[in-house]
């Protein structure tokens, strides 16, 4: 799902799980490579993980206020606060590896109160 600077902290407060935005650009080759492995995590862990992507050519304020500095940038967040970061990917391998240890982790200290 694609949001902007006016729907974006809504998507990051709605639900009791975690949201994965994801910032690239439609020029950024990589940010199109692993767009399918987003989409496959979007629809693996539907219901508690939320994935959205920000174009960041359109969402500059969005960009700059979590400086995203290499595009594509992963985000984590839960209960609307940043709790990590991803970048610098090497294959598409990595990127779903390290998402999936990433909702593995976070999704455990929430069905456990812990942090």
């Amino acid at each position: 799902m694609q949001v902007a600077l006016d729907t974006f902290n809504q998507e990051l407060l709605t639900g009791a799980g975690l949201v994965l935005v994801d910032f690239g650009a439609p020029w950024c080759g990589l940010c199109r490579f692993i767009q399918p492995i987003t989409d496959r995590l979007s629809a693996e862990w539907e219901g508690a993980v939320k994935v959205v992507r920000v174009n960041v050519d359109e969402n500059f304020l969005l960009s700059r206020r979590y400086q995203v500095r290499s595009l594509p940038t992963l985000i984590l967040f839960e209960k609307g606060q940043e709790v990590q970061r991803l970048e610098y990917f090497a294959s598409r391998d990595e990127v779903l590896r390290r998402c999936e240890q990433l909702f593995f982790t976070h999704l455990r200290c929430l069905s456990t109160g812990s942090h």
